[in-house]
């Protein structure tokens, strides 16, 4: 009998068909494995922000008192002085001994730079959060900042019409004084004027504050609770975690120091709200959205110096639909950015009995956060 042959194969139909399953189930699965990523990289950026916040809680117990966003750090024999973030004061606290004794003992070229060649500006993994972008390999990149309080407590934007309960503004040559109940880290660098040496002009929180003295912020004035108030906030803005050399000692007409350098802020909500009715050209950086992941784009090093406008001083991440934040009680948790300006506002102040939130607009201000209902951040 004849034996018929029997080919063996796919047929190019057959292949097509293959070929598409296979395309389906990687289209189908590319997503999860991003989802899963991106996952691990937020859980990342939550652990670093608990180191931190467990660095600071610790040098607060150690110490009484929690850092400035910007601090004075006067070492013996300098004519200048180091101009130190709330981030250097935390090293010692977050295994970074090594370099913090190389800031503490003031190692200085002749020109009164910090030298970069000690280490002094270098990239630590704890401050990055993995979801970041890097925008250069090497510099002191910063994702973190500190609860810097009211935006608006800058000598630029004088509150004209301050808490009653407060004193006039008057009473400080013009110009406001910070507020305790406003935030956790405010300017500790006090006293200096345009006829003292000064790494950069005169810190525009303190300059009309000469007599004033620093706000020593402790656990104590945390009146809202540990775990309602707001510490640490991811802002892909902040860029750096120090000045960088020639930012550093640069006398007169320099970088001034401002708190959305190193910090996240609030705005009032009938501020927020009137910015965002009025946007318009948002390639303007003084036309963006002032509000969380209201500007996600990576700064560069070198915008720190001109370039930064306040409005950079609200939280943002790559994190889709919200930022990373850690409490002060400990808890590190997702901050949608779909949260109420006044919301996000009431878990920024510290003490709600003595803050200047309110929700008035213009001299209608007399709904202030003492008379308002707490915030619920279980709904968060």
């Amino acid at each position: 009998m004849r034996q018929s042959k029997v080919k063996l194969g796919f047929t190019l139909v057959e292949l097509l068909v293959v070929i598409a399953i296979i395309g389906t189930l990687v289209g189908l699965l590319l997503p999860a494995v991003q989802a899963a990523r991106e996952a691990a990289r937020n859980n990342t950026c939550k652990n670093n922000m608990r180191q931190l916040q467990t660095g600071l809680s610790t040098r607060e117990s150690s110490l009484g008192d929690y850092p400035g966003y910007v601090n004075e750090l006067g070492i013996s024999g300098s004519a200048q002085i180091i101009r130190a973030s709330w981030v250097v004061y935390t090293f010692p606290y977050i295994e970074q001994n090594a370099l913090w004794e190389n800031w503490s003992q003031g190692r200085v070229d002749p020109t009164g730079g910090l030298r970069a060649d000690q280490g002094e500006t270098s990239q630590i993994e704890i401050l990055i959060c993995p979801s970041d972008p890097a925008v250069s390999i090497g510099d002191p990149l910063l994702s973190y900042a500190g609860n810097s309080g009211w935006i608006a407590r800058t000598e630029d934007e004088l509150d004209s019409d301050p808490k009653p309960s407060q004193a006039p503004a008057s009473k400080f040559n013009g110009g406001p004084a910070e507020n305790a109940a406003n935030g956790i880290f405010f300017s500790r660098i006090r006293g200096q004027n345009n006829n003292q040496p000064f790494c950069g002009r005169p810190d525009l929180n303190s300059r009309v504050n000469l007599n004033n003295p620093t706000i020593k912020m402790t656990a104590a004035l945390v009146k809202d609770g540990m775990s309602q108030t707001i510490m640490l906030a991811e802002n892909l803005r902040t860029v750096n975690w120090t000045y960088v050399p020639e930012e550093e000692f640069t006398p007169m007409g320099g970088t001034g120091n401002q708190k959305y350098h190193f910090g996240v802020c609030w705005e009032q909500p009938a501020t927020v709200a009137t910015a965002v009715a009025s946007l318009n050209d948002l390639s303007n950086p003084l036309d963006r959205d002032p509000r969380i992941n209201g500007f996600t784009e990576s700064e560069s090093p070198g915008s720190l110096v001109s370039n930064m406008t306040k409005v950079e001083g609200f939280p943002s991440s790559l994190h889709p639909g919200g930022v990373n934040v850690a409490y002060m009680g400990g808890s590190v948790s997702f901050l949608s950015d779909a949260i109420e300006p006044l919301a996000y506002a009431q878990i920024m102040t510290s003490d709600r009995k003595n803050s200047d939130l309110h929700t008035g607009a213009g001299s209608a201000r007399t709904e202030y956060e003492e008379f308002l209902p707490p915030v619920d951040t279980s709904q968060f």
